[in-house]
């Protein structure tokens, strides 16, 4: 995930019985597949640092049942679990904080500047590359 230097963000990393307080920083994650099923990337401050952090279904599903929006605090630990002769870990959510304050409506009409998350380079780049492959292929207008 590209910040707006052009380096990736780092990743929340959680090790077995340790636990991080994250901040939501945009109200929905995006979302995809890959080889390993379904994923959804959130926008996390995370120690004071902007981090990607990416769910499971099912902690996207207890994210979004509790309704966390911009500013809202969560906590998730990743603890040891013993089923049959395998450790395995699972993954605890809870809610810190909800913020409380709206979101600030403009008076004069002016829209609020959006800050950059960093999506706005990476979507450039991909939008340019799948225009570059279009050309590349002579049957595609």
């Amino acid at each position: 995930m590209a910040n707006g230097n052009g380096t990736n963000k780092p990743k929340v990393e959680i090790g077995l019985n340790e636990t991080a307080t994250l901040k939501l920083m945009k109200d929905k994650p995006y979302s995809g597949e890959n080889s390993f099923g379904s994923y959804y990337l959130y926008s996390v401050s995370h120690e004071g640092v902007d981090k990607a952090f990416f769910t499971s279904p099912d902690l996207h599903q207890k994210i979004a049942e509790a309704g966390l929006k911009i500013g809202d605090e969560f906590k998730i630990s990743k603890v040891a679990v013993q089923n049959g002769k395998k450790v395995t870990a699972k993954v605890n959510f809870e809610v810190v904080a909800k913020a409380t304050a709206a979101v600030p409506r403009p008076a004069d009409g002016v829209p609020f500047e959006i800050p950059d998350d960093g999506f706005r380079d990476v979507m450039e780049r991909s939008l340019r590359d799948a225009i570059e492959a279009t050309k590349a292929v002579n049957t595609v207008p």
